[in-house]
This record gives C-alpha cells, sequence and structure tokens, in this order.
C-alpha cells in the first residue's frame, strides 16, 4: 500500500480533496454487434477469477462481453450450464462498468428446467465489500476527548457521529459505511482543535486513520492494483 498523510492545520478550514470517485469510463462496445439471447456465447473458455470491485466492459474478452451484451440486450441472458462470468468475476460482490452506467450481475435458477438467468442491474449506490472503518488514535501523552461527524457527500446521510475519550496513546476503531463515495469529516477535540476534511471511500483509496496530536491528520492509503487475470 502506498501512504500518504493530509495534515489538517488548525483553525485554516482548509479542505483537503482526494478528486472525485471514478472516471468515465470508454469502451469499446458496438451496439450493432450486440448477440441476441438465444445465441450461445463460447463457453469453452475458462478464466481466473479478477478480485477488482468494479470491473470495465472494454478489458473483459469477447466471449465474457458476449454475456454482458446477450444479459443486456434482453434484460436477462437464459442458457443452460456455469456462465462464464461466474469464474471470471465475483458476481456476488463486484461490478460491471459499461459506457457511463454500473451494472450488478445477478444469477437465478429455474424451479422447473436447468436454465439458469444472467441478469445485469444498473446501479447507482454502490457498495464495498465490507463496511469501512476508520482507526483514531491519541498520539499524545494525555487524555484527549474528540467528537467526529462524516457525512456522505451526494445524499448528505450522517455516517458517524460520536464522541470518543481517548486516553494517551489509545486507540480505537469506529464503522464508517460500505457505500463508495466522497465524504465530509469534521473533528473537534477538548483542546480547541477543530477542522473539516473532504476526502473519498473508493475502490483502491481510503481514509484509514485519523491521529490527534498537536494537530488533525488523516492518513489515506491507495492500493497497487494488478490487472484482471485474463487482462495479461
Amino acid at each position: 500500500m502506498k501512504r500518504r498523510t493530509l495534515l489538517a492545520t488548525v483553525g485554516s478550514g482548509t479542505v483537503v480533496s482526494a478528486g472525485c470517485l471514478g472516471n468515465d469510463i470508454e469502451t469499446d462496445a458496438d451496439d450493432s454487434d450486440t448477440p441476441s439471447p438465444s445465441s450461445a456465447c463460447d463457453a469453452d473458455e475458462t478464466y481466473e477469477t479478477c478480485h477488482h470491485l468494479i470491473i470495465p466492459y472494454a478489458s473483459f474478452p469477447d466471449p465474457l462481453q458476449c454475456e454482458v451484451d446477450a444479459a443486456l440486450e434482453a434484460n436477462g441472458y437464459t442458457a443452460t450450464g456455469r456462465f462464464l462470468l461466474e469464474d471470471a468475476m465475483d458476481v456476488e460482490h463486484a461490478y460491471v462498468r459499461r459506457d457511463d452506467a454500473t451494472y450488478e450481475p445477478s444469477v437465478s435458477e429455474s424451479d422447473e428446467t436447468d436454465e439458469r438467468t444472467l441478469s445485469l442491474v444498473e446501479r447507482g449506490r454502490l457498495t464495498r465489500r465490507r463496511v469501512h472503518e476508520l482507526r483514531v488514535e491519541n498520539a499524545t501523552d494525555e487524555r484527549r476527548t474528540v467528537a467526529i461527524t462524516i457525512v456522505r457527500e451526494g445524499d448528505d446521510e450522517t455516517v458517524v457521529d460520536e464522541t470518543l475519550a481517548l486516553e494517551a496513546g489509545d486507540r480505537e476503531k469506529i464503522a464508517v459505511s460500505d457505500v463508495l463515495g466522497r465524504y465530509e469529516c469534521s473533528v473537534s477535540d477538548d483542546r480547541v482543535l477543530e477542522e473539516t476534511v473532504d476526502s473519498r471511500l473508493g475502490e483502491y483509496v481510503q481514509f484509514d486513520a485519523l491521529v490527534v496530536d498537536e494537530e488533525f491528520s488523516l492518513v489515506e492509503s491507495t492500493a497497487d492494483v494488478a490487472p484482471c487475470p485474463w487482462e495479461r
């Protein structure tokens, strides 16, 4: 993990921005070549699982794009056997990004036949696999009381509103959210420190720790991301 520390200047009201969540991903999809749901995609291939949370359509090999196209064209792609996407990605927790939309895949089985249906539903609210936790550390040699409020931008939901009493050197974790997006973190303590910091909870970036010292430090981390196995 590459780490960088964002130091909040006392009383300055400076907002530290980590950038907007996600960028539009251009794809080379050609809608004129979209297969009908009755056409079988090549099921002879096998793919190692990619553990990315959001996978762009353009990165998929042709047989995987075929399944995505068929599912989107007919609001569900019905076939027998296992879908290639079930091996190539985590269909229970990951998303497919195509053009400006993000889709959540799911597979359902028929109660009467051996047919199965792959569906892709557009989602605007994306979630991580687990709720993110923020570590709060008292780096001083005395007891500190810290009030923390974290609000998610976009829907203005307050996800954290807590006051922690930390002895010297203590640390405590608080649950934040599993929703990807930008967050505003407002912090104050019993030593008249006060600051508001803007940060981001994304697929590969997150705010890991709030360090209380002579000033507040919000520590963020960014993951080094390898390509999907079938992209190599």
